[in-house]
């Protein structure tokens, strides 16, 4: 399979590491999400962990992980083509600011889920927030972008999370310290207690000061 197997229909977003379209396979109903990752400024060990990822991704297969159902990659950028999901968890809580506590626990319950199994095949995500998590048919919670942050971290810096603030992340990934699965606990935690109160626990305007109230646990 390539590129050329499948109809670009329109851009729907750009990601953490490139843009991300709204495509269909040729010949078939089938709607998928194209992500498109350009090797520019991109190392040689980045592009070989980025092929190493992508085998890793390919294998897991749980109803609270977009699937992966295809990958390529030309001498300019790799394409990966995942099942689509409609709504991210962030735009329910732009409309709706917050959440029953019934519905917090439906969303804690998958997310939980997907974690687990994440973590069980050695994988952490490293960039929980509500633009990675996606609403789909039935309420179906779906954990996207995650794998790709591993393999891109090298030239990252801290500060790219949403509106350009950490605000999911855990002590230890803003200290740039060692870090292991429970970085992603904590991003869990982050994102659930905006979900029933409204806003996340450590906000402020000033970018400086949320790292310290993150490094202090400050609410």
């Amino acid at each position: 399979m390539g590129v050329e197997d499948y109809h670009v229909v329109e851009l729907v977003g750009e990601g953490s590491f490139g843009k991300v379209y709204k495509g269909r396979r040729k010949y078939s109903r089938q709607t998928v999400a194209m992500k498109f990752i350009l090797k520019h400024g991109k190392s040689d060990k980045d592009i070989h962990n980025l092929r190493q990822e992508i085998e890793i991704l390919r294998k897991l297969k749980h109803e609270n992980i977009i699937e992966m159902i295809d990958a390529f990659e030309t001498p300019q950028e790799f394409c990966v083509v995942t099942e689509f999901a409609q709504g991210e968890l962030f735009e329910v809580l732009e409309d709706d600011k917050c959440l029953p506590e019934e519905q917090v626990q439906a969303i804690a319950k998958q997310l939980v889920k997907a974690l687990h199994y994440l973590h069980s095949n050695r994988i952490i995500h490293r960039d929980m927030k509500p633009q990675n998590i996606l609403i789909g048919k039935g309420s179906i919670v779906k954990l996207c972008d995650f794998g790709f942050a591993r393999a891109m971290s090298a030239n990252t810096v801290v500060l790219r999370s949403i509106k350009g603030t950490p605000l999911y992340m855990a002590p230890e990934l803003v200290r740039e310290q060692p870090y292991n699965h429970t970085a992603d606990l904590w991003s869990l935690g982050v994102i659930l207690y905006e979900l029933f109160v409204g806003q996340p626990p450590f906000y402020t305007n000033s970018v400086y000061a949320l790292i310290r109230h993150i490094v202090k646990r400050i609410l």
